[in-house]
C-alpha cells in the first residue's frame, strides 16, 4: 500500500497540529488505497529523511500564500498568512517537482506548487476582475457545487472528467502566471486558471477546487497510486 504524506500546519502556541477538512481527505484517500501520514513543519534534514520513505505528497486547502514568495507586497485583501506552513509546503513541491516524488495539490495547494515553481497568483480574484462567484456562499459540504471548469488539452484530469463539468469553489486567490514547466489543464469560464500539471513528471497536478468534499472526484487521489 503506498504511503502519502499530507502538509499539515501548527496553529497554536503549544504546537498542535491542523488540518482543515481533515477527515475528508483521509476518507477519500483511504477509499482509493491509500496509507497516510501527517507531515508537520520542520527541518530541511529531517524532512528529506521523512520523504524518503513516502510515494507521493497532499498539498491540502488552506489560508493565503505570502504574496512575498512571488515578489509582491500584500493588497488591502490578503488574509492570514502562515510562513512556517508556507516554508514547509513550499519546500515539498520542490522537492516534489526535483525528485519525481508524486504530488496533488488541492485549492491552497495547486498555488503553493505554482509559486514554488517561480508562479504567482492574483491576491484576490475580485481585485483582478474575475467575474464568477469563485468563493460560493454554501459552507464547505458534501456535493455542493459552484460553477463550471472547461478542460484544455490532454493532462491527467482528461481521463477522469468529461471536458466540461462543475465543481465547488472556496477561494480569493488563484494563479496567475505559471511556474517554470507549468501546463494549465482547466480553465473556469472567466478564464481563471482551475488546474495545472508539470509535463514529464509522473505526477505534479494541482486544482483550486476541492475533489475530498466531491465523492465522484476522488479518483483524482487514486492518481497518486497509479503514478
Amino acid at each position: 500500500m503506498r504511503l502519502i504524506g499530507i502538509a499539515t500546519q501548527r496553529r497554536s502556541a503549544e504546537g498542535g497540529l491542523f488540518l482543515g477538512l481533515v477527515g475528508a481527505y483521509m476518507e477519500a484517500l483511504a477509499a482509493q488505497g491509500l496509507a497516510y501520514v501527517l507531515v508537520p513543519p520542520q527541518g530541511e534534514a529531517a524532512l528529506e529523511r521523512l520523504l524518503r520513505h513516502l510515494d507521493g505528497i497532499l498539498l491540502p486547502g488552506g489560508g493565503d500564500v505570502d504574496p512575498g514568495l512571488y515578489g509582491e507586497e500584500p493588497l488591502p485583501e490578503l488574509g492570514e498568512v502562515d510562513p512556517e506552513r508556507d516554508g514547509l509546503e513550499v519546500f515539498l513541491a520542490r522537492y516534489a517537482a526535483e525528485k519525481g516524488l508524486p504530488l496533488l495539490g488541492v485549492c491552497r495547494g495547486v498555488q503553493v506548487l505554482n509559486v514554488a515553481l517561480g508562479g504567482s497568483l492574483h491576491q484576490d480574484l475580485g481585485r483582478a476582475g474575475f467575474a464568477l462567484q469563485h468563493y460560493q456562499k454554501s459552507p464547505p459540504a458534501w456535493g455542493a457545487l459552484a460553477h463550471r471548469v472547461e478542460l484544455t488539452g490532454e493532462s491527467p484530469l482528461t481521463a477522469l472528467f468529461p471536458p466540461s463539468f462543475r465543481v465547488n469553489s472556496y477561494h480569493h486567490q488563484g494563479v496567475k502566471a505559471l511556474g517554470r514547466g507549468l501546463r494549465p489543464a482547466a480553465f473556469s469560464p472567466d478564464g481563471l486558471v482551475e488546474a495545472v500539471f508539470l509535463g514529464g513528471h509522473p505526477l505534479y497536478l494541482g486544482v483550486q477546487w476541492h475533489p475530498e468534499l466531491l465523492r465522484a472526484h476522488w479518483p483524482l487521489f487514486g492518481l497518486l497510486r497509479r503514478a
